[in-house]
């Protein structure tokens, strides 16, 4: 065989293999990113490109939504049918899984340029703190085309051209979808209320040991927080300042933390964040308070309202949601409403209350947490557990 036709014999194999690969990811899809187009896939769960789905949703049904929850994966358990308590708004509910600052703007961004929006309900949950940014972690965590104004040509051709070994692994392991996200945007909670009614003793197991390495926060702090939070801050003011000239009302508020989880977060830069957050939110025309359900209290002592370390289930965000609505809250101390007038009195607080935790802490080698029967348990026959 001659040279020209050995030539044109590699460049078949090489375009073969390349049209092979490319047919893979697309009829696979592995992240799901082709099924996501123009937002109707509501198969998908945490473990797919749910940034662009929520994008794409966005786009193609705007129109049908006032307002809109943008936040990280904590916020998932925020109904936009309970939202509409807040001002009668037809939220759609945006959380990503590991969500920061700059996906906040880009959401914010696309969201008062491209839909007829009112309102953008911001959720902070501090872990925003923890990094700037998240594209790092893979493909599902970066910023789609369609909200950075990249191009969505090269997009495709670079999910066209992912490691075919990827679709493989998923292949051989057999990996089982979670419950996949509901079509008004939440985070469908269900397998996680099935494991809490069916075996209490494993689900408990489950949460404490997932908090126990947090107690080394309380002798230990994550360095670059200062930093970080300087930053968050730099981009919020964006959001703000778009949201004032577009005349789109921004609400804020921390969510509800278990209460191992505010020990890792809790500290001066956390502290300087919140009194900045609410300093910038309080000037202004449109000024306004910031609500904070990131307290010490004993809905946080209590591991049956948290699906995991990190995460609350439907009814502590509708105990926040009521709050926020301006209905009494039975639990002392679970919500704050904070002002430039307050914030140096409630952080003050805060320290003492951070203090006597940590002593607590240090004489017992455990937090004082509140049992299954405890009042505080919120989430205690709840209509979502399985019916055995």
């Amino acid at each position: 065989m001659n040279a020209k036709k050995w030539t044109i014999s590699f460049i078949a194999i090489i375009l073969a293999c390349i049209l092979a690969i490319m047919s893979i990811n697309y009829f696979y899809d592995p992240y799901k990113y082709f099924s996501a187009q123009h937002g109707d896939d509501y198969t998908m769960d945490e473990d797919d490109y749910l940034r662009e789905l929520k994008a794409e949703h966005i786009k193609y049904y705007g129109d049908q939504y006032d307002a809109y929850l943008i936040c990280g994966s904590k916020g998932g358990a925020v109904k936009p049918s309970k939202l509409k308590e807040l001002d009668g708004y037809n939220y759609y509910n945006c959380w990503v899984l590991s969500g920061n600052f700059p996906d906040y703007l880009a959401y914010a961004k696309y969201i008062v340029e491209n839909t007829n929006a009112k309102k953008i309900l911001l959720q902070i949950s501090s872990s925003e703190l923890y990094e700037l940014s998240r594209e790092d972690k893979g493909t599902i965590y970066e910023v789609p085309a369609v909200l950075s104004g990249e191009s969505k040509f090269i997009e495709v051709i670079q999910m066209l051209m992912k490691n075919p070994k990827i679709t493989y692994d998923e292949l051989t392991a057999g990996a089982t979808a979670n419950d996949p996200n509901l079509e008004s945007g939440e985070r469908n909670l269900q397998h996680y209320y099935d494991f809490q009614s069916k075996d209490l003793d494993a689900y408990y197991k489950y949460v404490m040991d997932d908090s126990k390495s947090l107690y080394r926060y309380f002798t230990k702090k994550a360095k670059g927080l200062e930093e970080i939070s300087l930053q968050c801050l730099a981009i919020l003011r964006e959001i703000k300042a778009l949201c004032d000239e577009n005349d789109v009302e921004l609400q804020v508020y921390f969510a509800s933390l278990f209460e191992p989880q505010i020990i890792k977060y809790d500290g001066d830069a956390f502290y300087s964040f919140m009194e900045e957050v609410v300093m910038l939110m309080d000037e202004g025309e449109k000024s306004s308070g910031v609500w904070n359900f990131n307290t010490y209290n004993k809905v946080a002592l209590c591991p049956y309202n948290y699906y995991n370390a990190a995460h609350f289930y439907y009814e502590i965000a509708d105990l926040m949601v009521d709050t926020m609505a301006g209905k009494e809250c039975p639990y002392e101390g679970f919500g704050q409403y904070l002002t430039r007038e307050n914030i140096g009195k409630v952080i003050k607080e805060r320290k003492k209350s951070y203090n006597e935790l940590k002593e607590y802490y240090e004489k017992n080698q455990t937090l004082p947490f509140e049992g299954y029967d405890s009042k505080y348990n919120v989430v205690k026959g709840s209509k979502y557990f399985s019916k055995n």
